[in-house]
């Protein structure tokens, strides 16, 4: 270990030290910790590197804990007047748009609008909520305040409406980038079309407003997204094309070196700065520096170098995924580059840019794919077939794509630069499409634990030694043990029963977890389905970016029942989702009439999967085999008709018991019928209620919970909802029977975990 990795690795760990990071991440930080400490006081490296391992290590926590006081502290506030300037459209749909504003107050926000985003450089006054980003309110959850800092928000202005607009008279680097990059997206949308247009616009800035939502989970189910982000390999096609233009010029290597440097941070700079393209920058300006100063440009003390440099000056970056795998990736082609080399000159007769090409997308995919596994809960197989078609590609489109824009003044010539660039994005698109069409093109993955992670990179450099070493079946065999490792880790055994109560808003999904692990989701989440629907309802959004990924990381890849407890949408909008991304045994259906899109988009995708759809009914009893059992209360023959609550009333309700503990189910379930449940003599006596319909006043009476007695009570309800959920009343009552109230706008998910004698409940949030 040369003593700069040395001293960039401290700089590393001592960065993640005050950084929030999981309980297995804390515990590998400090590991590390104390495995470098070991090898400092052990070594034969001179005293000066020893120390400066030392100070690098508390240098570096000095730092990252003082940005972290620094940032900006931001509490939501009441609906408010802020002005500011619009920074660029981030997104514009049926349900509104979302853009970037600069206030006045010093924050840079996510604005999200009822009406049409204002163009860049408009003056705005708008009038909405001020509110942090989320901290995880679902078991598992990444931390939404942390990604959104790395794209450089402070906060977010939700349900806001703009007052006024006006042109700006003033205009600083970020008002007049905006509009520059607003004016090339409109010549590349003239020139090319959509969605060739959005998919250049990623290539040279970023930008993805308008690529269609489809297009984008295509890409990212091909290992292909990272094209559309501003990052290392747009960063590297950059520094190669100066590095051309200047060779002609035999200018003195220092010389090169800076003009190619200055040329990578000038695109840094027309790209927005972002993270990635800085952190990438960082290492492109590590490997030229060391290559002006004759030293190999490729090499660990580089990496390390960029490590030191964005300890110092980017500290929250150190703990984000995309830190992970840019360094992944990187790492992965220093150690694995060597030995792939000779097996495919060996092998395969190539031209050399062709082999170079196999060479850097297989080590790549080989450093990176436990860790993209991991962030977006997918494995894409086929990520490195998709990649060698279409990487290639990507340095002649942002080549031609800068030309269409920089030949703008002439028409003719731009469009016909823009035609070449339309048949190489083309090819892209062809690609990616095609590649996603096949057959198990993304499978989904619970992620590994990040001990997993590591002792996978561990196994892989260790394999590649022994690859060079001439030592093939240890190697193999550790390498196997690693792939092992992050396909199936080691969980704990937990021979409990546990009910999660997520926090979808105003909406309802509980999944429960059986001790011998039979696993049964209670509705899914959504919204209510407001006028005409269509196949990009809003009500399936919250079980595609929150159910499904609450379940794959709890390691659930098959429900052996989904009970839908009625057709609204804010019950059965995730319906479909978790159809397509996890095996279903059963579907439990009311089997009421209605005619919203996530209610139909459910059935027709259990049918056209062959999922088994049945009614229960009061008095119907299911068993799990492993001493929990289902007792249906409702809805009974004939259905309640004649009220304004019909579809809520005939929700389907039970009771869930397993030895001493019972628990309430009454989905939607108003007034109606908990007197009808009281009328039959239904023994609804539990410890817990999942109150019905997200605490309204239509429902849990007094008689009613004289009946249930709960000594905890969980209500599923939205922040800020329109309805007033959960209704005072309601909580008074729940209250004065000595409940323990949870609610999920206030505390997160809630976990119930109980042995059949001993209860406990948690909440994500306190």
């Amino acid at each position: 270990m040369t003593p700069f990795v040395a001293i960039g690795i401290a700089a590393v760990l001592g960065t993640l030290a005050a950084a929030p990071l999981s309980n297995d991440g804390r515990m590998l930080d400090a590991l590390g910790i104390a495995a470098l400490c070991a090898y400092a006081a052990c070594s034969n490296e001179p005293r000066v590197v020893r120390a400066g391992v030392a100070f690098a290590l508390a240098a570096s926590f000095a730092n990252a804990w003082q940005a972290e006081q620094r940032l900006p502290s931001v509490t939501e506030h009441r609906t408010a007047r802020y002005t500011g300037l619009a920074l660029g459209s981030v997104r514009q749909d049926d349900a509104g748009g979302t853009f970037t504003a600069e206030l006045d107050n010093g924050l840079t926000v996510l604005a999200h609008v009822r009406e049409h985003a204002p163009p860049p450089g408009t003056r705005v006054t708008l009038r909405g909520r001020l509110a942090p980003f989320d901290a995880p309110r679902n078991p598992g959850e990444p931390s939404f305040a942390s990604l959104e800092r790395e794209r450089g928000y402070d906060a977010q202005l939700e349900s806001a409406d703009v007052l006024a607009a006006r042109a700006s008279p003033g205009c600083d680097i970020g008002c007049a980038l905006a509009r520059t990059h607003a004016w090339a997206l409109e010549q590349l949308r003239v020139r090319l079309g959509e969605p060739a247009a959005s998919v250049v616009a990623g290539e040279l800035w970023g930008e993805r407003s308008a690529l269609p939502p489809d297009l984008r989970a295509e890409f990212q189910e091909t290992g292909t997204v990272h094209v559309l982000v501003t990052a290392g390999l747009h960063l590297g096609v950059v520094a190669a094309v100066v590095v051309a233009l200047l060779s002609s010029l035999a200018l003195p290597r220092v010389v090169t070196c800076a003009l190619v440097t200055a040329a990578v941070w000038a695109f840094v700079v027309w790209s927005g700065a972002q993270l990635p393209a800085t952190r990438a920058a960082c290492m492109v300006t590590a490997a030229l520096a060391a290559r002006a100063c004759g030293k190999a440009s490729l090499s660990w003390n580089a990496l390390a170098l960029a490590a030191i440099a964005l300890s110092a000056f980017r500290p929250a970056s150190i703990a984000t995924p995309s830190f992970a795998l840019s360094f992944s990736c990187v790492g992965a082609i220093f150690a694995c580059a060597p030995v792939l080399e000779p097996l495919v000159e060996r092998h395969l007769s190539l031209p050399p840019f062709l082999r170079e090409a196999i060479i850097l997308s297989i080590a790549t995919q080989l450093g990176t794919w436990p860790l993209t596994a991991a962030v977006f809960l997918q494995f894409s197989p086929y990520s490195m077939l998709a990649n060698l078609a279409v990487v290639p590609c990507v340095g002649l489109s942002i080549v031609l794509g800068a030309a269409t824009l920089l030949l703008a003044c002439s028409p003719t010539l731009a469009q016909a630069v823009a035609n070449l660039d339309s048949w190489v994005v083309a090819w892209m698109l062809a690609v990616v499409r095609n590649v996603s069409s096949f057959p198990l093109s993304a499978i989904p993955m619970t992620p590994a634990p990040a001990w997993c992670i590591v002792a996978y990179d561990a196994a892989l450099l260790f394999s590649t030694w022994c690859v060079q070493n001439r030592r093939l079946a240890i190697g193999g065999t550790a390498l196997l043990l690693g792939v092992v490792l992050v396909l199936a880790p080691p969980r704990v055994d937990d021979s409990r029963l546990r009910v999660t109560v997520l926090d979808v808003g105003q909406a309802d999904s509980i999944l429960v977890e059986t001790p011998a692990h039979h696993a049964l989701l209670v509705d899914a989440g959504g919204r209510l389905e407001r006028g005409p629907t269509n196949d990009g309802s809003v009500a399936e959004r919250v079980g595609e970016e929150t159910v499904v990924p609450f379940l794959l990381r709890r390691g659930i890849h098959e429900l052996n029942a989904f009970i839908v407890t009625h057709p609204h949408g804010d019950h059965v909008g995730g319906c479909a989702p978790v159809l397509r991304k996890v095996r279903v045994a059963e579907i439990a259906d009311g089997g009421q009439r209605y005619g919203g899109h996530a209610y139909h988009d459910c059935l027709d995708t259990a049918k056209a999967d062959g999922v088994r759809i049945v009614h229960p009914r009061s008095g119907d009893v299911w068993h799990t085999g492993d001493g929990v059992t289902l007792s249906f209360i409702g809805p009974s023959l004939p259905f309640i008709s004649g009220g304004d609550n019909d579809i809520n009333d005939n929700s389907i309700a039970f009771t869930l018991r397993y030895r001493n503990f019972c628990m309430l189910f009454t989905g939607d379930a108003g007034t109606n019928a908990e007197q009808r449940f009281l009328r039959a003599g239904v023994d609804v006596h539990c410890d817990v209620l999942k109150v019905g319909h997200h605490g309204s006043a239509y429902g849990s009476t007094p008689e009613f919970l004289a009946a249930v007695q709960p000594r905890i009570a969980v209500i599923s309800v939205g922040r800020h909802n329109l309805f007033g959920h959960p209704a005072p009343s309601t909580v008074a009552r729940l209250e004065a029977y000595g409940a323990r109230i949870y609610r999920t706008d206030e505390n997160g998910a809630v976990t119930i975990v109980t042995d059949g004698v001993r209860t406990t409940a948690s909440s994500t949030l306190p």
